[in-house]
């Protein structure tokens, strides 16, 4: 495999990273000016962000019930499970509706 690369000249590199730089420079100088928020836009903002955090809040306490039910139902399909394993080793039946091993 035969690479070539062409030569550029120093004026035109330093030329390239005075560009580059300027450019940067000019860039971070004007996003620091930026006009400070009037007071209705600082309202605007402030109901906004409490917007987002009832809404964060909610979805938050929806996860958390959504989380609970699941765990409650693995919990008991779990413990029906084990109860019809461990009934019958006693000469029991698993009764669902009291949760207990009842004499057959």
């Amino acid at each position: 495999m035969n690479l070539k690369t062409a030569n550029l000249s120093n004026f035109y590199s330093r030329k390239i990273a005075l560009l580059a730089l300027l450019t940067i420079g000019t860039s971070i100088s004007i996003s620091s000016h930026a006009a400070p928020l009037t007071e209705s836009q600082q309202q605007a903002v402030n109901t906004h962000f409490s917007k987002l955090d009832q809404a964060q809040h909610a979805a938050e306490n929806q996860i958390a019930e959504q989380l609970k039910q699941d765990f409650t139902q693995q919990l008991t399909a779990q413990e029906h499970e084990f109860m019809n394993d461990i009934c019958p080793k006693y000469g029991m039946t698993f009764d669902v509706t009291t949760n207990a091993c009842l004499r057959s």
